[in-house]
């Protein structure tokens, strides 16, 4: 009797580790499909808009789809896709949450970027793409930090907007996970008079074209003090060397105060 069932506890634990490894084989052969159209949408010159659009359109179209209705990708690491610089994926510290972002290559010196949600609830995986509004060019997640409070997880993600060579945009979004849903307003920014779901900076690229880091990592989170930095810019868009900042006080990141001192 015991062997019968140390023989059938093996022949799981082998079926299990082999349907493993068919999977993650499968969503690399998938992975490297995607490399190869994004490749054929960039062997376009921009100029030729027909053929852009169509590859940009079949990409997003067939990658979002694959990520609907493959709930393991959320765990699946897109080293390739990640490491030829097609997608920036970023995914929440409880894994919980991720963001996918990518340059669709339609819009010339105006980047017009597409993203997919994907989020894990009670045992599920969902993905949506957000609608944008009438002139939103999108962007791309670069960063998301994970903050609890009471007991609840939210998400703050850092996106980036490209408007031309010289306009862009950093901005820091609130997202939480409620039932099976995605929640992206609420407001977790207290200001001295009202409360923000999102913090934007506009800001000329050139009066930080010397930082190292990219992306540019102009808004900033410290964990220890549990305190964001918001750059300061000026009416020309240079970025100053001043941070206002917000401390999570209770429910809500706060504002205390301006900081006087440039910040990596």
């Amino acid at each position: 009797m015991f062997r019968n069932l140390r023989y059938i506890l093996l022949l799981l634990s082998f079926l299990l580790v082999n349907k493993s490894f068919s999977q993650k084989n499968d969503l690399l052969s998938n992975e490297i499909q995607f490399i190869k159209l994004y490749s054929k949408l960039l062997s376009f010159p921009q100029e030729n808009y027909d053929s852009v659009s169509y590859y940009a359109e079949k990409f997003e179209n067939e990658f979002a789809q694959f990520i609907k209705k493959n709930p393991t990708t959320i765990d699946y690491s897109f080293k390739n896709i990640i490491d030829s610089n097609i997608c920036w994926i970023k995914t929440s510290g409880d894994k919980n949450f991720r963001i996918y972002s990518w340059d669709s290559w339609t819009g010339g010196s105006m980047h017009i970027f597409k993203t997919i949600y994907q989020w894990k609830s009670n045992g599920k995986v969902f993905s949506s793409l957000p609608q944008y509004a009438e002139g939103d060019l999108g962007s791309f997640c670069s960063k998301i930090i994970t903050v609890p409070i009471n007991n609840q997880s939210f998400y703050l993600a850092i996106t980036n907007g490209i408007f031309s060579n010289k306009s862009m945009m950093q901005e820091i979004s609130t997202f939480s996970i409620k039932g099976n849903k995605l929640v992206d307003t609420i407001k977790l920014f207290k200001t001295k008079t009202k409360k923000l779901n999102q913090i934007s900076v506009e800001f000329d690229f050139f009066s930080v074209v010397d930082r190292p880091e990219r992306p540019l990592e102009l808004i900033s989170y410290d964990e220890k003090k549990n305190i964001i930095y918001i750059p300061v810019v000026d009416n020309n868009g240079k970025v100053s060397n001043k941070n206002i900042l917000y401390q999570l006080k209770g429910s809500y990141f706060e504002f205390v105060g301006i900081e006087i001192g440039k910040r990596k």
